[in-house]
Order: C-alpha cells, then sequence, then structure tokens
C-alpha cells in the first residue's frame, strides 16, 4: 500500500482545516500526492525530500511551492520533522505585466456605457484597479457582500478568511451603475464565472492591442498606489498581503525615473537667484 493511500484521510483533514481556495487546493494535493506516491514521510530525511523535488522535472517556482505545502504538511501531521529543515531558493523572475496610465485610459474608453456589457466590464475593470482583488474574489462576490454607501465589500480571500476591502466614489458610481442593468435573480455581483472573467480580461487587452490578465490588475493596483505616494505598510494591508515583500515583488517594475514628483528640489522650490 503506497504511503498516499495510508494518509488519504490525513489529508482530507489536513485540506478541511486550512480552508485554500479550491485553485490552490487543486494545486497542492497534486503536490502531495506526487510526494506520498514515491516516500515515506515517517522515515523522510531532508536529503530525500530534496531529490525527490530535484527528480520531479518541476522549474524552481514549483519546487518553492512543492517544499513549502509538503512541510506544512509534515508539520500539521507529525510535528517536528527533519525536512522542516528544507528551504528552496526562489529564483528571481521577471516582472509581471502591469498597465500604465495610457493603457488604462485606453481600456475604459474601449467600454460602452450604453450597454449593460459595458457598465460590467467598467464596473470590474473599476473595482479591480481599486483593490487588487484575485479573480476568484471578484467572481464570488454577492450582493449581500456589498455595502455600497460605505464604498466597502466583505470579501473571502486567498486562504479563507473574510475581509473588508474599500474603493473609491467613482468606483461606487461604475457599481451603482451596474447594479441598474443585473439580474436581480442571480445572487452574485458580477454574474460572470472565473474562466469567464479570465476570457472577459484577455478580450479587453486584445481590443487595445495589449496582453491581458486579471492578475495584471494586481499588480497594477499595488505600482499605482506606491506612485500614488502610499505608504507600503498601508499598500500591503489593503491588498491583503501577509508579508511585506510582497508588495516589493509586485512592484518591481517601478523604476528611478518614477521619482518624478517627489525630487527634493520639485518640492523644494526653489529659485534661481539672478
Amino acid at each position: 500500500m503506497s504511503t498516499f493511500t495510508q494518509y488519504h484521510t490525513e489529508m482530507e483533514l489536513f485540506f478541511a482545516e486550512k480552508g485554500f481556495s479550491s485553485k490552490t487546493e487543486e494545486q497542492y494535493r497534486a503536490i502531495l500526492k506526487a510526494f506520498l506516491e514515491r516516500v515515506d514521510i515517517e522515515s523522510c530525511t531532508a536529503i530525500d525530500l530534496l531529490s525527490f523535488l530535484r527528480s520531479t522535472g518541476w522549474g524552481n517556482s514549483r519546487q518553492y511551492v512543492a517544499c513549502g505545502i509538503i512541510r506544512q504538511f509534515v508539520k500539521w501531521k507529525i510535528g517536528d520533522h527533519p525536512v522542516l529543515r528544507v528551504r528552496i531558493k526562489r529564483e528571481k523572475t521577471r516582472p509581471g505585466r502591469t498597465l500604465n496610465e495610457h493603457q488604462i485610459r485606453e481600456l475604459f474608453a474601449s467600454f460602452d456605457l450604453t450597454t449593460s456589457k459595458g457598465c460590467r466590464d467598467f464596473a470590474i475593470a473599476s473595482l479591480a484597479l481599486d483593490t487588487g482583488l484575485r479573480v476568484n474574489e471578484i467572481v464570488t462576490i454577492n450582493m449581500k457582500d456589498l455595502a455600497l454607501e460605505k464604498r466597502e465589500i466583505l470579501v473571502r480571500v486567498k486562504g479563507g478568511r473574510w475581509e473588508r476591502v474599500f474603493f473609491s466614489p467613482l468606483t461606487k458610481d461604475a457599481l451603482q451603475k451596474w447594479i441598474e442593468y443585473r439580474n436581480p435573480q442571480d445572487e452574485r455581483l458580477f454574474q460572470v464565472t472565473r474562466d469567464g472573467l479570465r476570457v472577459i480580461i484577455r478580450r479587453w487587452g486584445e481590443k487595445i492591442g495589449i496582453k491581458l490578465s486579471p492578475h495584471d490588475f494586481r499588480r497594477t493596483f499595488a505600482v499605482m498606489a506606491i506612485k500614488a505616494g502610499a505608504p507600503s505598510r498601508l499598500v500591503q494591508v489593503a491588498g491583503r498581503w501577509s508579508d511585506i515583500r510582497m508588495v516589493e515583488y509586485y512592484t518591481r517594475t517601478i523604476e528611478a525615473v518614477d521619482l518624478g514628483q517627489y525630487f527634493p528640489m520639485v518640492n523644494l522650490s526653489v529659485p534661481m537667484s539672478q
């Protein structure tokens, strides 16, 4: 009998307790299944875990994630264990896409606000830029979670916890306009699926000649907030990141040229003497 079969019940309890999102859980299940089919965790050493990770053919990012979830499961099941000392160093990757101001203006100008679809798309894009919500978080918002006058939404975020997110007056107006069109029989705010929203956003990009994905809005949210002068700690809280280093990771597209309005001489306004 494989250790995967042996620990199947424990895996179910582990995932029930952790409350990962469905997509994250699917990824973690596949990793743990591959690990438990080949390795006996009771006798596993740190070298065994490293050997397993290197034999999978996975890239650095996947190995990093796999090491993390395997250590979580072993600690949950056994407690102190040699594999808990294993670490995979995450290699730096190219910064993800963000939208610049011109692209954002072009995108919003492409929405036809005389149609229900245009109003829906404007509202989704506006909310995504204001909040940095992930695609799964956006599509699972229900009307009962929205407090429009307070400009606040209660959202079930990554990890399964509930958090309040806030948005601008412009986004409030956009949501109000969309609500006038939406089907009242469907409790979901935007009435689209996760895969459906991915397709919708990809088509937005095609319409203005760029590649575009839902997560581009999350990165753009962080970059624009930092450029506007928001402290990193505030961006971390608003973006619901557990580690402030994630703010730095998401804003890697910021360059020295963006210092702009923050040049000391700009703010001092020192006149040149004659």
